[in-house]
């Protein structure tokens, strides 16, 4: 968008011009009578240049020199000519508009220039049509769109979508009625269920209403799939004669057609023996317990795929008429399985290296990759600049540092000159304290005292400090390496500089809401699957402990996993059509993507006097 600053006289007059003529025109929503005056001339559409329509004017006179000079207005403004724009809107508000189509055209012109200047308050209160105005219905449509386009871009889709109504309301052709029916949508999409159910109470017009009402029912499918296809019936009882009885948006026709899966044969693919046995059995265990929750009466089939192998139990699931499967668990079981042709719906339990989902594929993972990456959004939306990264030097660490890294570029794309993140690595535990002091420089600081102790004598007293650019600390790493490092960043950090934040991921918590005693971990942030920072939850981790005590931390979340694994089941289809659905697991707050793969926001929490606290 073209930005110019007026000239103080240029700028008076304009400014003046223009609410003389918004003052003349104000009232109601004009009547579409055929216009008195014929022009033949045809304004909203410059196809030559401002110079060619600046010498056709001078050759006219009258009603014909006045829409010459309107369309060498408009070409200068398409063109980005904002200075000759701005000369022929000098002469035109001097000329009284002789027909209701100038007058239109005019407020159109200058509405658009005032968009140029940024101004888009006096760009929407600039167009408005006077109810006595006699013009064509299709000159009035092109006003409603442009007031509502400028509102929208002002952040005002309420107001752009009644503007689009009135539009809807005056258009004939069904391209045009169709496009405009879209962009309706499209705005009350970006209202809340509580501002559209506030703006229903208020609403005027059946019209109106009934939009209201079939958007508020849009975002309660989001929330409540199942209940869409009653909803359409009872807003269409309610609204027999509206515009939209016979244009329902695709995605809602779609969701409430669609046949939510309910299997009554479900089969089950885990590792149940071999070395991954516990993590099978504790994803088995998160399955079956929601199962009994439900009371449910499917028939589950449990496949050993350690026993007889990923490709022959996957098999064996299908050749048992399952009417859905879960698992394996295995990324290179899934991979194994993935390309096997089927019809029956799979909810894979770890995501391939190459994802290419068939349209009965989902997958679903505890992936530590999503969690480094909402880990550099939640270090970005605290107001933080210079992160370091801290992991160690093998294939995972340099992976996780890899994915932060990438993400913090691209929430900084818009920032000229981005440096990359920082990352120090360290191959083995012993090395963490030196990899601290290496970080913030305190071991160059301690060699120059030790360099002036030597001159000077070892009476001289001195405090190293530490580097103070630094303002967090993403740390990847387990819960024995988290433990050494926290009191390291304490020691390291300069009395004279604040504390530095540090963050991990769940990997490198083992703790509960219900430990205490935890002082050395006081300030550390976390994220978490939500299950584990909850006390008040029926089916609470400590509950589970007591059923299974040998449950590691590990496998707890793994409990969650297999729990939220089978709730998914009957929401899948619809969150297919609708990636804006969330669904809180235990696991996290999930929803799915294009590519079939369940997303799960982490929640956080803070150690704090020696406990965790939840903070989001």
């Amino acid at each position: 968008m073209f930005k110019l600053s007026f000239g103080k006289d240029c700028k008076q007059l304009f400014c003046i011009a223009t609410i003389s003529l918004i003052l003349w025109g104000c009232g109601s929503t004009p009547s579409t009578k055929t216009p008195n005056v014929t022009n033949a001339i045809k304004l909203g559409q410059a196809t030559q240049s401002h110079d060619y329509y600046a010498d056709k004017a001078r050759q006219s006179s009258g009603v014909n020199q006045q829409a010459y000079y309107l369309l060498a207005l408009r070409a200068a403004l398409n063109s980005g000519q904002l200075d000759a724009a701005d000369r022929y809107l000098g002469l035109l508000p001097s000329i009284s508009m002789l027909n209701d189509n100038h007058r239109l055209e005019l407020q159109l012109l200058q509405s658009l220039r005032f968009a140029y200047a940024d101004d888009l308050s006096l760009a929407i209160i600039t167009l408005s049509p006077s109810s006595s105005w006699q013009v064509s219905s299709s000159r009035l449509v092109t006003l409603y769109q442009q007031r509502a386009n400028f509102l929208a871009q002002n952040q005002q889709p309420a107001l752009a979508a009644n503007d689009l109504i009135d539009a809807l309301s005056l258009a004939q052709e069904e391209s045009l009625r169709a496009s405009l029916r879209q962009t309706i949508w499209q705005e009350y999409q970006l209202l809340t269920i509580e501002e559209l159910e506030s703006l229903l109470s208020a609403a005027t017009s059946t019209e109106q209403s009934g939009w209201l009402a079939l958007a508020i029912i849009g975002k309660n499918a989001i929330r409540s799939p199942e209940s869409l296809q009653q909803q359409l019936m009872q807003w269409g009882a309610q609204y027999p004669n509206h515009t939209l009885s016979n244009h329902i948006p695709d995605r809602l026709v779609a969701a409430a057609n669609v046949i939510p899966y309910a299997p009554k044969k479900i089969s089950i693919i885990l590792p149940l023996s071999g070395r991954f046995e516990r993590i099978g059995q504790a994803v088995q265990n998160g399955i079956l317990s929601n199962l009994m929750a439900q009371n449910s009466e499917q028939d589950i089939q449990l496949i050993d795929s350690h026993d007889v192998g990923a490709v022959a139990a996957y098999q064996q699931a299908i050749a048992s008429d399952s009417e859905f499967i879960i698992g394996p668990l295995l990324k290179n079981n899934v991979e194994q399985v993935a390309t096997i042709e089927t019809t029956i719906p799979t909810l894979f339990l770890n995501t391939p290296r190459d994802n290419h989902a068939a349209p009965n594929q989902f997958f679903f993972s505890l992936d530590k990759e999503s969690e480094a990456l909402q880990g550099a959004k939640y270090i970005y939306q605290l107001g933080k600049s210079h992160p370091v990264i801290v992991a160690p030097d093998n294939v995972r660490g340099h992976q996780i540092s890899t994915l932060f890294s990438q993400q913090w570029q691209e929430l900084h794309e818009d920032d000229f000159g981005t440096d990359d993140v920082e990352v120090i690595f360290f191959k083995k535990d012993s090395e963490l304290k030196a990899t601290i002091e290496r970080l913030f420089e305190t071991d160059k600081s301690q060699k120059r005292i030790n360099t002036m102790r030597y001159l000077v004598g070892n009476k001289m007293e001195a405090e190293t400090h530490s580097r103070r650019d630094i303002d967090a600390i993403y740390l990847v790493a387990n819960p024995k390496q988290t433990s050494m490092l926290m009191p390291s960043v304490e020691v390291t950090v300069s009395a004279y500089a604040n504390q530095v934040p540090v963050f991990v991921g769940s990997s490198g918590n083992a703790y509960r809401m219900t430990d205490s005693g935890l002082t050395h971990l006081n300030q550390l942030t976390i994220s978490e699957i939500p299950w584990l920072l909850s006390t008040d939850n029926e089916l609470s981790p400590s509950k589970i402990k007591q059923l299974w005590p040998k449950m590691t931390q590990s496998q707890l979340r793994l409990f969650a996993m297999g729990h939220d694994a089978y709730g998914l089941i009957e929401r899948l289809a619809q969150m297919r059509l609708f990636p804006e659905y969330r669904l809180q697991g235990l696991s996290g707050q999930l929803n799915l993507d294009e590519q079939s793969k369940i997303h799960r926001e982490m929640s956080w929490a803070q150690f704090q006097r020696g406990r965790l606290k939840k903070t989001q």
